[in-house]
């Protein structure tokens, strides 16, 4: 995909995930219109940006989906949404209202963490899986095209097979994988695996692509042998929007506990050009720290070679470490 933006628009959500990465001390917030019509005017007028998402939370639980739907279509851009599937009519509504919002949809994404009911519900909350597989159903049904993306702790790492079974059959474009964050909260203990186990679930990763036929990716964030390894927030490949209207790194550290130097800039007031010149500015920073302390002298393997992981410990947010 070419550059895109990612509009944070909302932390509500209808679910209890254990590997939500929400502050559980603040309240939901919810990203204002105006923010979302600001910056979808200057995205395209400055980079020529075609392309947003919409992200969450749960984008179905935003008051203003309809209208920044709307507004993206107006201007000219293709649009895409995550989702659990939970209260899904709001998705069919919208596209039977107006057949240009379905024109520039290019897929709604499923967050579907396990095989099946059982291994599903037990991190995402009872009756969430028959939510969501109701939701794809309903896809298929009206020939919506969507993808499925999965985030990987102990707990469910046995499905990731099945799952690509399951994505193929269901009728998926794409079956993403993800490492889950740590929380910082007592959940992550019973989630947590380690720097080998995640090696070894990368490569069961990659040998699944071969073997199933839809497409199957890795999302950043594992090992990949290359300690100055550049990741898409890094490129600027995607702009994130977080839900308080600022431009912040990546959503991996939106809203989470911890410092708040991944926030360059409130773009409530401050021009999309500016904001994205503080974001290089903070990214060669991180750079030039990274380089520095490759060439200070040997690194040991471990949590320091999984880029997100090594972000999040740098910002001060909760990250993975060896446990005792």
């Amino acid at each position: 995909m070419s550059q895109w933006v990612a509009f944070h628009v909302t932390e509500r959500c209808g679910l209890t995930c254990l590997h939500c990465l929400r502050d559980p001390g603040k309240q939901p917030a919810d990203l204002p219109l105006s923010v979302v019509e600001k910056v979808l005017g200057e995205a395209a007028a400055l980079h020529a940006i075609r392309h947003v998402g919409f992200t969450g939370g749960d984008p179905l639980l935003w008051p203003h989906l309809e209208a920044a739907v709307d507004a993206a279509v107006a201007r000219g851009y293709t649009w895409h949404v995550v989702t659990s599937g939970k209260g899904f009519r709001r998705i069919t509504d919208l596209l039977e209202a107006d057949p240009a919002r379905r024109e520039a949809l290019r897929i709604v994404d499923f967050s579907v963490d396990g095989a099946t009911e059982a291994s599903h519900d037990a991190i995402r909350g009872e009756g969430s899986f028959r939510d969501a597989m109701a939701a794809i159903a309903g896809c298929s049904a009206r020939d919506i095209p969507f993808s499925m993306q999965m985030t990987l702790n102990a707990r469910n790492q046995g499905d990731l097979e099945q799952m690509g079974l399951l994505a193929g059959e269901l009728g998926a474009r794409v079956m993403s994988f993800a490492m889950m964050n740590a929380t910082g909260r007592p959940e992550d203990r019973d989630l947590y695996l380690s720097p080998s186990a995640w090696d070894g679930i990368r490569d069961r990763i990659e040998r699944l692509a071969t073997l199933v036929k839809v497409e199957v990716t890795a999302a950043e964030g594992f090992r990949r042998g290359d300690r100055f390894h550049v990741c898409e927030p890094f490129r600027s490949e995607v702009l994130h929007v977080t839900p308080w209207g600022e431009l912040n790194l990546c959503c991996n550290l939106s809203g989470v506990p911890g410092g708040r130097e991944d926030v360059v800039a409130d773009l409530t007031t401050t021009p999309l050009v500016e904001a994205h010149r503080r974001l290089l500015d903070l990214v060669s920073r991180l750079e030039r720290e990274r380089l520095e302390k490759i060439a200070a002298g040997p690194i040991p393997p471990g949590w320091d070679d999984f880029p997100c992981n090594r972000c999040l410990a740098r910002f001060g947010k909760p990250h993975w470490k060896a446990l005792s």
